[in-house]
């Protein structure tokens, strides 16, 4: 995300506005129990999350090893998510870092489990009970979505696709009234899914209709729910990572398991899942200041950011001189010159927290808030 910093005499009343919404993202990033806000215009689902819903949206992280104890390596495995809502339908952005994907089983029915795919448990009405399969299977669902994409033309033994083939999807499945794996339904049509490749990074954008208990696998006319502020739904997201033919690792939002036999597995209850709370209010971005003319400024992205911050000078008359970074208690944590040939800097020695990055210019002083992950 780039943010383009405003000037000096519009930063002590941004700061309030910005400081607020900064630290909100910031308390769900851990959170298993995650606040939506509604989105008036829904996104278009291409990957790229370039609307303004999700420029508001907050970060949360897929980081609960649901397999053992011990999470892989952020370069075998890394993941976060966003989601926004309207009326009808749940949208989720995600992004996923995975050294190696693996789909060896053609047919989309066989074994999904053990292939690089990503699990959403979503229970519309909150309900603890059982979700599994037989006569529970959809008091819950547990859609399964390939991480590696298809030929939609032949179900069962499609060929492997680029993202941006047209013929390209990205098979849903999940156990239904009969509980044989290999009779699993077909619910490609229950969620619209889009993935960018981008070295190891995958960036997925999905539409969800969001189905009662009422649903009938046998009818073609299911109407999804009309969502409404204030709904609580069970919600989780677990991510099946497979390296060696075989899942090697499942991660998730919600606490540890590793409890595949005690008396509540979250594969085959909803009492462990998280929330997704549906907040009326529809965000503003804090920066979409337009009475400033944003070329006179700068961008700095990723915000938040791991370790490099990326510096863009929109305006080349400007000059620049001084970087300080300076946390809320007004302490310098980081200073150095300004190079216009050298603008990355590295923040991966600071702590995880907010920070001010401050700018001295031939324009005076340039602030902006960022968030260290």
């Amino acid at each position: 995300m780039k943010i383009i910093i405003k000037k000096s005499f519009l930063f002590t009343f941004k700061t309030v506005i910005i400081t607020f919404f900064l630290i909100s993202n910031c308390l769900s990033l851990f959170s298993i129990n995650y606040k939506a806000y509604r989105t008036d215009t829904p996104p278009v689902i291409d990957g790229i999350a370039n609307e303004n819903c999700w420029k508001t949206a907050s970060w949360a992280l897929i980081n609960r090893p649901f397999d053992g104890i011990v999470l892989p390596d952020s370069a075998d495995f890394y993941g976060r998510y966003k989601v926004v809502w309207d009326a009808s339908r749940v949208y989720v952005f995600m992004e996923i870092t995975d050294d190696k994907l693996v789909d060896n089983r053609v047919n989309p029915k066989t074994n999904y489990w053990e292939d690089d795919c990503t699990e959403f448990f979503i229970d519309e009405d909150h309900t603890p009970e059982g979700h599994e399969c037989g006569v529970n299977a959809f008091k819950a669902f547990a859609y399964h979505i390939a991480s590696v994409a298809r030929d939609k033309n032949n179900y069962t033994n499609g060929i492997i696709l680029p993202f941006d083939d047209p013929n390209a999807i990205n098979h849903v499945v999940d156990l239904g009234s009969d509980c044989n794996t290999a009779n699993v339904p077909n619910f490609d049509d229950h969620v619209k899914v889009k993935i960018i490749k981008n070295g190891n990074k995958y960036t997925w954008e999905l539409e969800f209709k969001i189905f009662n208990k009422q649903y009938n696998e046998n009818i073609t006319n299911n109407i999804p729910v009309i969502l409404l502020p204030n709904k609580v739904m069970g919600f989780a997201i677990a991510y099946c990572d497979d390296d060696s033919g075989v899942r090697d690792n499942m991660v998730g939002t919600i606490p540890n398991h590793n409890d595949y036999s005690g008396a509540y597995p979250f594969y085959r209850f909803t009492n462990e899942f998280g929330t997704l709370n549906l907040n009326d209010s529809v965000l503003t971005p804090p920066t979409a200041i337009h009475s400033i003319n944003s070329s006179r400024g700068i961008l700095i992205w990723p915000n938040p950011v791991g370790n490099i911050l990326n510096i863009e000078t929109e305006n080349p008359d400007m000059q620049f001189n001084q970087i300080q970074i300076v946390n809320l208690s007004g302490t310098t944590i980081l200073s150095s010159k300004f190079d216009i040939n050298n603008t990355k800097i590295n923040v991966s020695s600071i702590s995880s927290g907010i920070y001010i990055m401050q700018i001295s210019s031939s324009e005076g002083l340039l602030k902006q808030l960022f968030i260290k992950e």
